[in-house]
């Protein structure tokens, strides 16, 4: 292994494709908050696994405390679970340590699972008391000392001095309060009445510190996206990563003690938020937000606009507490490292770089994504996950997919490209894909990324390639340049444009394309050029002006290529209505996609963008319905005349 991570420190960067591969499980709990076991004893279970990196999500703060106004914070209820800081930071990050030493394969990486806030409706008196939004978490790995980990703005944490500014006026206006009160009873004013107001106002002064660990009042209601920014500017700033955790989770109502619950859904929360690292893409159940135009691709578009500082990557986690028990089980799901050699340092930046990609699995023999790399054939270079290219010609994209133990598997593979799907074919394993890309502008920036279904509980997903293209690009390879005719009827002359349109027509007949349903390349008609003739007569004027006439003829054929979409392809925003009952808003755009829900004749969609693939020569569209992005079939909708009236 050392000899091997020798010779690639010696290869040129270019060699993008040579990386280790290796194994890693995440959000991992351990003895110390919620989990089962020790964890020497889960270092030694994935050593025996060969599972090559652990990364620990113990709970950082395990506790909810519901108070009696105006004195919460000192009269409360406590509902205090297992964590770290709880049972000591200190140990929990030199337990860690100490194992890392151990083990030879294994790899041990600290980190937590945080609650940034919940909040408070209802009340006791009348028995609808809810705490929200408990169950909505962030992981945070690369921490680097306790200290960091001890101040992380959580809710009923540490003191902390970093938001004093925010509670120190009320603070200095009750204790200036209780400090006249104490002068009143000292002067003896009316000690009846003085002594329970000291009191009062002792108690208030107590109950309105400054050092809160967070300034966030779980009793004012909903703070929006402000408590999880705040955690993630937070750990952004000492160098830590961050990523959303199961965002997808539907707990409903649930209870923790005797406390109830509640945490809906939160997919969203990946476009509010910014500077994340990333998010659950696998987990123990298919992840919708990594379906073609869900909030993973908005959040990837976001940034090629420009509109985000870095790209957001996807990671595998399952919330492992004890083996086999609510089915879990360690390594079920997995995230698959591309490191030049294998360590704590290198991990955590492949995990900064989206140099991975992760795998549920039911058993050993679990999907391999062996290559995916985008080439640029002109210019020799190539890139792999997480990576970018500067490209000077079309994209390459290679694709080699197995499953580790061999058998007969089929799976489904979708490339998807600026959140549209624009390949997909279902395959025998092992499988290689080479497909040249020559469906873009090569102007405007692109990235793919990759989707590979076995079953529900046996599937694969990619992190994204960035594609930029060098503004020095040459004459397109895969077009045809337009004949230009001269007047001039010298036979060399005339002979140019008829070299020029034959030689470039057979390049862009590149067999990969054939290899993969969906998107074609476009069929080429080759204008025809007459001989030009060497004979006197044609010196003449009217034998002249005949060839030019048959020459332009040729030309004006070539322009129209029968391009149907500018005539119908409408603007984004209009109004479709559903024709029958029962059309299936999909997931994505095809048959095999689970639904969304079904919709009923005379409904009415919103038009978002139309897909290019095809179902009997009619193209699947992108629509939004009661703000849920879907698919439906343009075969079974139609432009309202409402749609057509606004548009006048």
């Amino acid at each position: 292994m050392l000899l091997f991570c020798a010779l690639l420190s010696f290869l040129p960067s270019g060699a993008s494709a040579l990386y280790l591969q290796i194994d890693g499980v995440a959000d991992i709990k351990s003895s110390f908050s919620e989990g089962c076991s020790s964890i020497t004893d889960i270092a030694s279970q994935a050593e025996r696994q060969k599972i090559d990196v652990v990364l620990f999500g113990d709970y950082a703060r395990n506790s909810i405390e519901y108070g009696v106004k105006p004195f919460e914070k000192i009269f409360k209820d406590i509902h205090q679970g297992p964590s770290v800081l709880n049972r000591g930071i200190g140990g929990y990050l030199s337990e860690i340590k100490d194992s890392d030493r151990k083990f030879d394969r294994t790899l041990l990486i600290p980190g937590v699972e945080a609650i940034p806030f919940y909040f408070w409706t209802g009340n006791n008196y009348d028995k609808n008391l809810i705490a929200h939004n408990f169950g909505k978490h962030l992981l945070v790995f690369g921490m680097p000392s306790a200290q960091d980990y001890e101040q992380l703005p959580l809710p009923n944490s540490n003191f902390s001095k970093k938001y004093t500014h925010e509670f120190l006026n009320k603070f200095i206006i009750i204790s200036f309060i209780f400090l006249l009160t104490v002068w009143a009873v000292y002067r003896s004013y009316v000690r009846k009445a003085t002594v329970p107001l000291m009191l009062f106002f002792a108690l208030l002064a107590l109950n309105n510190h400054p050092f809160q660990s967070s300034p966030f009042d779980p009793y004012k209601g909903d703070q929006g996206i402000k408590p999880y920014q705040n955690l993630i500017d937070y750990a952004t700033s000492k160098g830590a990563l961050v990523f959303w955790n199961h965002m997808e989770a539907t707990s409903g109502i649930s209870q923790k003690d005797t406390l109830p619950l509640e945490t809906l859904p939160y997919p969203d929360d990946l476009l509010k938020t910014q500077n994340y690292t990333g998010f659950q893409v696998v987990g123990d159940k298919p992840i919708g937000q990594t379906d073609p135009g869900q909030q993973w691709d908005q959040v990837l578009m976001e940034y090629l606009d420009g509109k985000r500082e870095q790209p957001v990557w996807g990671i595998g986690s399952n919330d492992y507490l004890c083996e086999n028990q609510n089915e879990d089980s360690l390594g079920s799901t997995r995230t698959i490292f591309l490191v030049r050699e294998s360590n704590n340092v290198t991990v955590l930046d492949a995990m900064r770089k989206g140099r991975m990609y992760a795998v549920r699995q039911t058993d050993a023999n679990r999907l391999s994504l062996d290559e995916f790399v985008v080439k640029d054939q002109k210019a020799g270079n190539q890139v792999t996950m997480g990576e970018e290219l500067v490209a000077t010609d079309f994209p390459d994209i290679n694709i080699k997919l197995r499953s580790v133990k061999g058998g007969n598997k089929t799976a489904q593979i979708q490339i998807i490209r600026n959140g549209a799907l624009v390949k997909e074919e279902t395959v025998s394993l092992p499988y290689e894909l080479a497909w040249r890309d020559l469906s873009i502008d090569r102007i405007k920036p692109v990235y793919y990324r990759v989707k590979a279904i076995v079953s529900p509980t046996d599937h694969l997903v990619s992190n994204p390639i960035f594609i930029k293209f060098s503004k020095n690009i040459g004459v397109d390879v895969a077009s045809i340049p337009t004949p230009k005719f001269s007047p001039v009827t010298s036979a060399p002359i005339m002979h140019k444009p008829v070299v020029s349109s034959t030689v470039p027509v057979k390049q862009p007949k590149a067999p990969s394309v054939a290899m993969l349903s969906g998107a074609s390349s476009p069929k080429i008609s080759t204008p025809s050029a007459p001989s030009p003739s060497h004979q006197e007569e044609p010196l003449s004027p009217k034998p002249i002006s005949q060839p030019v006439l048959t020459r332009v003829t040729p030309a004006k054929i070539a322009v129209p290529a029968q391009k149907k979409l500018p005539e119908v392809k409408p603007n984004s925003g209009k109004l479709l209505m559903v024709m029958t009952n029962g059309v299936e808003l999909k997931k994505g755009p095809g048959k095999v996609f689970s639904n969304i829900t079904k919709l009923h004749k005379g409904e009415e969609v919103n038009f978002v963008r139309r897909t290019n693939i095809e179902f009997n020569n009619k193209n699947w569209l992108m629509v939004k319905h009661k703000n849920r992005s879907g698919y439906v079939w343009e075969g079974l909708v139609r432009w309202t005349e409402s749609s057509a009236d606004k548009k006048q």
